[in-house]
């Protein structure tokens, strides 16, 4: 990351009627916590992440968004000058226009998102886990979109330092490889191994190092309608609950970041919400 690289944020708060605007060098959790800690913002929450960005020059946006919001600025609370009365729609509208060339990854954002199959397996995976809860947590779990593997990935999720969810990218000579950890209770259901045996599959008792005592990882081929197809089958859902449920706290409890963070896609995670968002609306 180069000096001037890091994130612009909107937090809200419940005891507050006015948003924060704000902007950092380092990830979003840890300044939040700052914010939480110090006054005149401590009275005023607690702040939780509304909207943000990973940008290249992170005080200049933070700047154009000050000067672009000045006249909703709260005037009244002393010793800040980063509360505005302003709507977190509006706020996250800004971030939703800034310059292309402003955002980190991009490419690789359009990329995804050209691809709808893949896109609406991710939508529902982080759905379908509860990751969509964990938001602030980002950081201590990763999504690190088409990484530099070996073979090439679509993706891969980490919760620490372990793997907990990818897919490769299918070739003539070798298809595409899903991966997805769970809780064993899933070797309590028949018919997800026989759907697995039917997609060339596998079930590993034996997983990372790191992972909880209780994991198991399954491997099968197949595309994203056949991945979206497993979500359906009876035990899939809540055994992936059960395992990153327990995960995420064991890891948000022992407030250190993943090894990955820095290949963590801020913004990614940021439209695939917003994508999750919209089709809330929508329904």
């Amino acid at each position: 990351m180069n000096s001037s690289q890091g994130y612009v944020y909107i937090l809200q708060s419940q005891n507050c009627d006015c948003i924060k605007i704000g902007g950092t060098d380092y990830p979003p959790l840890k300044r939040i916590k700052e914010i939480n800690a110090t006054e005149p913002y401590k009275s005023l929450g607690a702040w939780t992440l509304a909207d943000f960005r990973q940008v290249t020059d992170w005080r200049t946006v933070e700047h154009n968004l000050h000067y672009r919001f000045r006249s909703s600025l709260n005037t009244e609370i002393k010793n800040q000058k980063e509360l505005f009365h302003l709507s977190v729609a509006n706020a996250s509208k800004a971030l939703n226009e800034l310059n292309p060339e402003e955002i980190v990854y991009k490419p690789k954002i359009d990329r995804m998102f050209q691809d709808e199959a893949f896109l609406s397996y991710i939508v529902q995976l982080f759905k379908f886990t509860g990751l969509v809860h964990w938001i602030e947590q980002q950081g201590i779990w990763t999504f690190v979109l088409f990484p530099s593997t070996n073979g090439g990935r679509y993706f891969t999720l980490n919760i620490g330092s372990h793997e907990v969810a990818f897919s490769t990218l299918g070739k003539k000579d070798s298809p595409q490889l899903n991966m997805l950890m769970l809780d064993s209770l899933i070797l309590d259901f028949p018919n997800v191994k026989k759907w697995l045996d039917n997609h060339n599959g596998t079930i590993y008792t034996e997983t990372y190092a790191t992972a909880l005592s209780h994991s198991v990882s399954v491997h099968f081929e197949g595309s994203f309608s056949d991945a979206l197809e497993l979500f359906s089958l009876d035990g899939v859902r809540r055994a992936l609950i059960a395992y990153w449920y327990e995960a995420l706290i064991k890891k948000t409890e022992e407030d250190k970041l993943s090894s990955y963070e820095r290949y963590h896609n801020y913004n990614a995670v940021a439209k695939i919400m917003e994508r999750i968002e919209d089709k809330k609306n929508q329904s």
